[in-house]
């Protein structure tokens, strides 16, 4: 039969030893006298062995109790190693993370997620790029924790946080327009333009001002990413509209010649925090969530500066 041991009796046998005497480890603890002697006397029933002995000279380990000892702190150092792994978990500090990004939000994504880390070591993280389609799909499946993806369509089986950015327009190098404070449609007909996809949610809006502005487009390249784009702007082939989350960070590198201006009418480009709304979500997840959209709060803000 196995022995039934508390955590209780294991903690007051140690302070026991630790302490050289019942009375002296009553103190420590708080406890009376009476009540550590009968919580060493029930050890002491439930092991089947002695583990003091008394006399008058104190109370003297038998060497039962000396092999007990050894095994006992190891228990109890695991035990508080596991009380330390439990308020971990409750305030979501350790863990694995698995996030999805779009791949325009990709360049920022891994900075927000290494603090993260940085702040809460016992974190271990899979952050993966994909479509914003396929992110929604592994996120609403329950492959991804959670994900960053442009303007969400699947709203019946996600959690949805949005975020709106105002795009900027990127001037390539000696461009005349440079000394603009603020670049219009009107600016760029017959200027040469580089755009995302059709379908992108940009494009779909500068093509509606072009029409409704009675301004047409010189579109010269199509690309499927905002870096793409901006690369293209840098290396002399045209115009385009960049999300300034892609701005700044292109901004911040040596090789980098593009002028960046606001763009009028205002163009905006939608994305998204999305959690699964039919599994569950680790409070590790619901953690990193706070981080992310603090940070999403603060790049928003410092943006529209």
């Amino acid at each position: 039969m196995i022995p039934k041991i508390n955590a209780k009796q294991l903690y007051i046998f140690q302070e026991v030893i630790n302490s050289g005497s019942i009375s002296k480890a009553a103190r420590r603890l708080g406890l009376t006298q009476p009540a550590v002697s009968s919580a060493i006397a029930n050890l002491e029933s439930d092991m089947g062995f002695m583990l003091f002995k008394r006399n008058h000279y104190g109370t003297e380990m038998t060497i039962e109790a000396k092999s007990f000892s050894e095994g006992v702190e190891r228990v109890l150092n695991a035990l508080n190693n596991l009380e330390e792994l439990a308020e971990d978990l409750k305030h979501g500090r350790v863990g694995k993370l698995q996030i999805g990004c779009m791949p325009g939000l990709a360049v920022v994504a891994p900075r927000i997620a290494a603090g993260f880390m940085r702040s809460n070591p016992g974190v271990k993280l899979s952050l993966q790029t994909f479509p914003s389609r396929k992110v929604e799909e592994w996120v609403a499946a329950g492959h991804f924790d959670l994900g960053i993806v442009e303007k969400p369509q699947a709203i019946n089986e996600l959690q949805i946080f949005p975020y709106t950015f105002r795009v900027l327009c990127a001037l390539p190098p000696g461009s005349e327009l440079a000394d603009r404070q603020e670049i219009t449609i009107e600016d760029l007909v017959g200027r040469p333009v580089i755009t995302l996809g059709d379908a992108h949610q940009t494009t779909m809006q500068l093509r509606s001002l072009s029409l409704k502005h009675n301004c047409p487009l010189n579109t010269v390249a199509e690309t499927q990413l905002f870096p793409s784009a901006i690369a293209l702007v840098n290396e002399g082939v045209g115009y385009a509209l960049i999300d300034p989350v892609t701005a700044m960070e292109y901004s911040k590198r040596s090789d980098n010649a593009v002028v960046f201006r606001p763009f009028s009418p205002q163009v905006e480009f939608e994305v998204a925090i999305v959690l699964p709304k039919f599994h569950l979500v680790s409070r590790l997840c619901r953690h990193f969530q706070v981080a992310l959209k603090e940070e999403f709060d603060h790049l928003v803000q410092s943006l529209a500066q």
